[in-house]
């Protein structure tokens, strides 16, 4: 564990030889993406409970008068289990859409990954967001915050029963063109972006927030061996050819969603 520009981090060694740094989202973050999204679960459920109350109305009137309490008691317990049940049903859906983000994630900038830097299974979204149950025990999410601050890794239960981790991602300040950049040669185009695994998005994501901070040389030669792991001769580019590409197949890469 080291600090990283004042981001705590996780180093992985991927089978690539690469080291894989992944920043972790800290609590300011995540804590902003947790009231995004409770907020728009919030509206979810009033909308919910007032169709469920105008079904119920008319439901529960005639059961009610003519004494089936059973069918009362039903509605209502079910009716409550569908409003709870919400809160995890919303995480699992986006996180499943969206790779690991929900909108109060992707508006901060965080995303879920396994520990190892791989994308969520279903399994592991159902598990993480299944324990949010736990995870609010006994109020205000207490269980979680404790979880959070005492794990090595900002895990709240939920990751820890997964093995996942919610991290920062690289985010571009101005979009490039590699084939704008370099006149449109089709030997530098970029590559199919079903070729780019996981772990070399995320070691690009890495190299691309820390490489200001490097010394050239290291610079020149991480670049060079992340080209190369994309299956370009990096020897004939500038430094500034291989960051610019490299952020164009990172931006490709998360624009598939």
């Amino acid at each position: 564990m080291e600090y990283w520009e004042d981001y705590e981090v996780i180093e992985i060694e991927t089978p690539e030889l690469l080291k894989l740094h992944l920043p972790l989202a800290g609590f300011g973050p995540r804590a902003l993406a947790f009231i995004v999204d409770s907020l728009i679960i919030a509206v979810v459920q009033l909308v919910l409970g007032g169709l469920l109350l105008m079904v119920g109305i008319g439901t529960l009137g005639s059961a009610g008068a003519s004494g089936n309490t059973g069918l009362v008691i039903a509605f209502v317990l079910i009716a409550i289990l569908l409003l709870i049940l919400l809160y995890p049903a919303y995480h699992i859906i986006f996180e499943s859409i969206w790779n690991g983000q929900t909108p109060g994630k992707r508006m901060t900038g965080i995303r879920v990954v396994r520990r190892g830097g791989l994308p969520l299974t279903p399994q592991s979204i159902w598990m993480r967001n299944l324990m949010r149950l736990v995870d609010m025990l006994p109020s205000n999410q207490f269980t979680g915050l404790v979880s959070f601050f005492v794990s090595a890794s900002q895990q709240r239960v939920g990751d820890l029963v997964a093995d996942t981790v919610v991290v920062r991602e690289f985010q571009q300040q101005q979009p490039v063109s590699w084939v704008r950049s370099y006149g449109g040669n089709p030997a530098l185009d970029t590559p199919e972006i079903g070729t780019v695994t996981p772990r070399i998005a995320l070691a690009i994501n890495s190299y691309l927030m820390r490489a200001v901070n490097f010394e050239p040389e290291l610079r020149h030669n991480l670049s060079g061996r992340l080209v190369r792991a994309l299956g370009y001769n990096a020897d004939t580019l500038s430094l500034g050819q291989r960051d610019s590409y490299l952020a164009s197949v990172l931006a490709q890469y998360h624009s598939r969603g």
